[in-house]
């Protein structure tokens, strides 16, 4: 168990109650209104303080320690596209008319993976057909072109 007043909202806390009732015996003893007054702010403050403390500070102070030594739960997002993701992505960029530069890029992209990865060399020919069909002066695609005559 915790020692007493080890906790900030329990010094707070205990500030509060230790006015309210100093000040609330002082002025029923020297039946002083003022310091009655002074007992029922303190009081009011006591009562605004506990609900402020368990229904906001609280909570977000466990909310924000938590997250910042524990991370929010639950293990990493995968945000790393798998191989299908990456094919569709530049599929759609021949497709949908991209930038020559990325259409191209995507193309010499899309060759790569279907010759190496996936095995299927015809598909990676047929699709460096369809961007030499539009894009015939390519720097990018006659390079290409020199290492398939290197690779032949």
């Amino acid at each position: 168990m915790e020692p007493p007043f080890q906790r900030p909202e329990t010094v707070v806390r205990a500030v509060f109650a230790t006015a309210t009732i100093v000040f609330g015996g002082l002025g029923l003893l020297l039946r002083e209104g003022r310091l009655l007054v002074a007992a029922g702010v303190f009081g009011t403050i006591w009562t605004a303080w506990d609900v402020i403390w368990d229904r906001v500070i609280g909570p977000f102070g466990s909310w924000t320690f938590q997250t910042l030594t524990e991370g929010t739960g639950g293990p990493p997002a995968n945000v790393r596209p798998t191989l299908d993701d990456t094919i569709r992505l530049l599929e759609s960029h021949l497709e949908h008319g991209a930038t020559r530069h990325v259409q191209v890029q995507a193309a010499l992209r899309l060759e790569e993976i279907y010759r190496t990865i996936r095995k299927d060399p015809a598909r990676a020919h047929g699709v460096l057909e369809r961007i030499r069909e539009r894009y015939p002066d390519a720097p990018e695609l006659r390079k290409r072109a020199a290492i398939e005559d290197r690779e032949a």
